[in-house]
C-alpha cells in the first residue's frame, strides 16, 4: 500500500475517479476495456475509497491482460492480493444475468 499511497498522494477522490474511468478503457485486450469500462461507468460512482484502492491495484498491477481476462470471468483463481470484494464484483458482472448489451464501452461525459 505504501507505493500507492506515494503514488496517488494528493489525488481528490473525483480525480481518482476520473483517472480509472479512463484507464478502464485502455487495458491492452478488447474483452478486458468492455467489460472494465462497462462494469466502471454502472458502479464507479457507488464504489468506496477501499473498492477504488482495490481497483486500481487489479487494473494496474496484473502483468497478464489473459490472467486479469480469466479471474474476472472465474476461469482462474487469482493469488490473494488480487482477490479482493472488487474481483468477486466483476465475476458476478461478467455473468451479466440481466443481459445488457455491453458490446461497445460506455461514452466518457
Amino acid at each position: 500500500k505504501q507505493w500507492y499511497q506515494r503514488r496517488v498522494r494528493g489525488e481528490s477522490e473525483e480525480k481518482q475517479r476520473a483517472r480509472l474511468l479512463w484507464q478502464s478503457r485502455k487495458r491492452g485486450i478488447s474483452e478486458n476495456c468492455l467489460i472494465l469500462s462497462t462494469f466502471f461507468a454502472e458502479q464507479g460512482p457507488s464504489l468506496n475509497r477501499e473498492q477504488l484502492y482495490q481497483f486500481d491495484i487489479l487494473i494496474n498491477s496484473v502483468d497478464s491482460d489473459w490472467d486479469l481476462y480469466y479471474w474476472m470471468t472465474g476461469k482462474d483463481q487469482p493469488p490473494p492480493p488480487f482477490d479482493t470484494e472488487v474481483l468477486q464484483m466483476l465475476k458476478e458482472f461478467t455473468q451479466n444475468r440481466e443481459m445488457k448489451d455491453r458490446t461497445r464501452q460506455p461514452d466518457l461525459d
